[in-house]
């Protein structure tokens, strides 16, 4: 991924989506081009942080990012809002400070060894992201 500019349409996102994900392919390239982040990148994230949108996090908080806040894992009104919440802190907090391939942003986004990874899933988040992203077409 030399560029996180966007290149995945919504019907080829919405093609690998499923759990509360499904049919959201066009919401993730909404967020990809209001963001100028690949659709496929965003999407990977999500379908890897929710095990493809079947876990709590996304069912109950719409939390498709797994982000944290001082309380612990961040709720959202709703999927959209998630979706947007998610590309807007990944956008300010990593893109826009230089790291912007998926190795640069693991090792902020989903650190090796960090307090909240207890089973050391982090270090399997540089594979997933890379391997779903490949899969919806990111460039």
């Amino acid at each position: 991924m030399s560029s996180p500019t966007a290149s995945a349409s919504g019907a080829k996102l919405n093609n690998n989506l499923g759990g509360v994900l499904k049919n959201t392919g066009d919401v993730f390239a909404t967020a990809g081009k209001k963001y100028g982040i690949d659709p496929a990148l965003l999407a990977a994230i999500a379908v890897h942080e929710t095990g493809n949108g079947t876990s709590s996090a996304a069912k109950n908080k719409y939390n498709v990012g797994g982000m944290m806040g001082k309380n612990g894992l961040m709720s959202f009104s709703s999927l959209e809002e998630g979706i947007d919440k998610m590309a807007s802190n990944l956008k300010r907090n990593y893109i826009d400070k230089g790291l912007t391939t998926i190795e640069q942003i693991q090792k902020k986004y989903a650190p090796n060894g960090a307090a909240n990874d207890p089973t050391n899933l982090n270090s399997y988040w540089t594979s997933g992201v890379t391997k779903y992203y490949n899969m919806f077409g990111g460039r």
